[in-house]
């Protein structure tokens, strides 16, 4: 309300004059908000580093795991066998020939009309033993209730095997019920595993009468009660000529690095063939590179300097946030010395695999070149990358400096909390000028407004003065 009738006692545009006061104080501010943006722009450069080296860094990751440099294809037929290999496969044709799979062996009852009749004697308990090859026995103890096909194989899944330390432990067989016709039901137990290891050798009971029906010895399985309906066998095949024998049709290692999985029997030997794929470690250096190039435009933009304005003492504003920043530079350097300094190996350095540095500091990919070296020496490749698994190679290495970078007490954390701590210190300098001018604004106001007071009683006695000397002038006359 006092601004808006200060000057009316005086005349004089008052407020005119207290706003342009109040500009020339504000001026003070300036210099404050010029640093408070250019700490702002210096933490938003970091910032936008930062995610670059973060890229980087993820992208140099995946070059610090030596099978990606060892990725292997197999070619085959898939009628007979499938085949699955690692990276330490060795390269090379091999031959299959499968003379038989390996199969889980199998026994049956009799059939039955009624698969929930009690089969057993009337005794309360009796037990039913089933013996392996491989020594397991299962006891499963059935009551005067359990001795029907259902009962019988409901007992056997769900038995456990009882070990010498009194311990328990899955079983290696189950049971069910196979109906084989009309009113036709016959009890089935199968070993869980393959292999002639895993053969049912026997299967018998204290209950006479049950045992008429369950009864098996492998030894006389002519006269047994039950019959095989599948017999147990191993796995044979012949890899390169050499006969192989296995309990499973998934067969580990058959050379370090290739796991094979039979499927059918062969006519004729059939082609395996196990090839290099370069493929995706391209794919990987690729993206490595194209990283490693982003960062150097976020680096460039960051550090991008423009000549001021001719006769200007202000810098230009197209100059980058951090410009002539120590440590924007040294990050920098310290990526780029680690591609120059050399590693132990036949290729000590990038250019020796198709990777140079252009004009510009930003690497190039010559591909004829990345290809030969991979497909004629990638051990070296990954060593290059790799080194010694842990400090050396140029992953590791990088890997290990970016991340010293960006970690949360890192290089570039470093320097924003100290940007921040002088940001905070701008702000507290701002709010402290802004009411040191708003208290020299409001001594104005009130010596404007003492003025206007004096002047308008001066106004008033030089009226009155003005009067009474007309007065006193007429009287005269």
């Amino acid at each position: 309300m006092a601004m808006s009738i200060l000057g009316i006692g005086s005349g004089i545009d008052l407020n005119e004059v207290l706003d342009q006061l109040e500009a020339v104080e504000k001026n003070r501010l300036t210099p404050i908000k010029a640093q408070q943006k250019t700490i702002n722009n210096k933490i938003s450069g970091f910032g936008k580093l930062k995610s670059a080296l973060s890229t980087f860094n993820s992208a140099t990751a995946k070059l610090q795991k030596k099978e990606l440099f060892h990725v292997r294809t197999v070619s085959g037929n898939d009628n007979y066998f499938t085949t699955n290999v690692s990276s330490n496969a060795q390269l090379g044709n091999y031959t299959v020939s499968v003379e038989q799979l390996a199969r889980a062996h199998s026994v049956a009852t009799n059939a039955v009309n009624d698969k929930n009749s009690a089969l057993g004697n009337d005794n309360e308990t009796r037990t039913l033993t089933i013996e392996q090859a491989n020594g397991q026995k299962l006891n499963v103890t059935l009551s005067k209730d359990e001795t029907s096909l259902e009962s019988i194989a409901n007992a056997i899944n769900q038995a456990k095997v009882v070990n010498e330390d009194g311990s328990t432990s899955e079983s290696s067989v189950n049971a069910t019920i196979v109906r084989s016709g009309t009113d036709s039901y016959q009890l089935v137990i199968t070993s869980k595993e393959t292999g002639e290891q895993q053969a049912i050798t026997s299967v018998s009971s204290d209950d006479d009468k049950l045992n008429s029906l369950i009864g098996f010895d492998i030894n006389q399985a002519d006269s047994s009660a039950m019959s095989e309906v599948a017999k147990a066998q191993d796995a044979k095949f012949s890899f390169n000529g050499i006969t192989v024998n296995s309990a499973s049709n998934t067969v580990k290692d058959v050379i370090p690095g290739v796991d094979i999985t039979l499927k059918a029997v062969t006519t004729t030997s059939q082609n395996l063939t196990i090839a290099a794929d370069n493929e995706k470690t391209q794919e990987a250096l690729k993206e490595w590179v194209d990283a490693f190039n982003q960062l150097q435009s976020i680096i460039s933009t960051l550090t991008q300097f423009t000549a001021s304005d001719a006769n200007s003492d202000e810098l230009n504003s197209n100059n980058g946030p951090l410009i002539g920043d120590s440590t924007l530079r040294n990050i920098d350097q310290s990526i780029r010395s680690i591609f120059s300094k050399g590693q132990a190996g036949e290729f000590s350095v990038l250019s020796q695999i198709g990777i140079n540095m252009d004009s510009n500091g930003k690497l190039v990919i010559k591909e004829n070149e990345l290809e030969k070296a991979l497909k004629e020496n990638s051990e070296a490749v990954a060593i290059l990358f790799t080194g010694d698994g842990e400090t050396t190679g140029i992953a590791n290495e990088v890997f290990a400096k970016v991340s010293s970078f960006i970690d949360s007490d890192g290089m570039i954390d470093t320097a924003t909390n100290g940007l921040n701590s002088t940001l905070k210190s701008l702000d507290k300098r701002y709010d402290q000028v802004n009411n040191s001018i708003d208290q020299t604004i409001e001594r104005y106001r009130v010596q404007f407004t003492k003025l206007d007071i004096l002047i308008n009683e001066l106004n008033g006695m030089s009226n009155y003065l003005t009067t009474q000397f007309e007065m006193m002038a007429n009287l005269k006359k």
